[in-house]
């Protein structure tokens, strides 16, 4: 990892980075770069997958049930504007 790949990467999030941020970041993803090659060479092999870290107590969320929901009116009801049927919001996009 050097600071051109930093700048690159500052570049794709949109970020502007100073110089001594650029050093600081290319030794914290080094770091991090060299903990993940780390995780990667643990043999998980023999580890079953699951699909929530409590699996072994069961399915912790709720069912899934159908409820009625608010109506069209009490929805709109507690809304500071309203208009054509819907909530109105102040236009943010010039």
């Amino acid at each position: 990892m050097d600071r051109a790949q930093i700048r690159h990467i500052a570049k794709l999030a949109e970020l502007e980075l100073s110089e001594e941020e650029e050093v600081r970041l290319v030794g914290e993803l080094e770091a991090i770069v060299a903990y993940v090659a780390e995780l990667d060479a643990v043999d998980v092999s023999q580890v079953e997958p699951t699909a929530h870290v409590n699996a072994s107590e069961g399915n912790v969320l709720r069912p899934d049930v159908h409820e009625q929901g608010l109506s069209h009116e009490d929805a709109l009801k507690g809304a500071p504007a309203a208009a054509h049927g819907g909530f109105s919001v102040p236009t943010f996009v010039e």
